[in-house]
């Protein structure tokens, strides 16, 4: 429970990461206090609409000789089911009062391939979108089976760009 309530937050983290600046300016508080990840995307929502990674399929060769990344339709963490496992893993890192109500763990530990799956469904292979005043454009990160290698391709707008999801 407690390894992939951390990996959500490194999700949330790693999309502060592009989006720093305006992040920490947005914050009121002190921003590298912040732990909450479903708090986090809440904020990074106002800041950039597009922060979460879009999952996409592997580039395929179109007639124009491009190369085009199609989106990914399932098989992902969405960001609203991101927000609810996130909230869902925080109960159960706490003991349980015995009088109180059954949490459902043995239903969560049958989900629990599930999400772990749906998480590498959204970062083998995915899109982010990245608009600061420095940078605009995209990042299309690849990593390999076990997330050991990554690899990114930069995409730079020249001026506004519309990122259709």
């Amino acid at each position: 429970v407690l390894q992939l309530r951390k990996t959500l937050e490194c999700i949330a983290f790693a999309a502060i990461a592009p989006n720093r600046k305006a992040y920490e300016q947005f914050r009121n508080t002190d921003f590298t206090k912040d732990f909450n990840a479903k708090k986090i995307t809440t904020q990074l929502n106002k800041i950039n609409k597009h922060f979460y990674p879009k999952p996409l399929l592997p580039a395929v060769r179109g007639k124009d000789n491009v190369w085009n990344h199609a989106k990914k339709e399932s098989g992902f963490l969405t960001q609203k089911r991101f927000e609810k496992v996130y909230d869902r893993l925080g109960k159960y890192l706490h003991a349980d009062n015995p009088w109180g109500n059954d949490k459902g763990l043995s239903n969560f530990a049958n989900e629990y391939p599930s999400f772990v799956k749906q998480i590498h469904g959204l970062l083998a292979l995915h899109v982010t979108s990245i608009i600061t005043p420095d940078f605009k454009g995209v990042w299309i990160v690849e990593s390999d089976s076990n997330f050991a290698k990554a690899r990114i391709i930069i995409a730079e707008a020249a001026g506004e760009f519309e990122f259709t999801s």
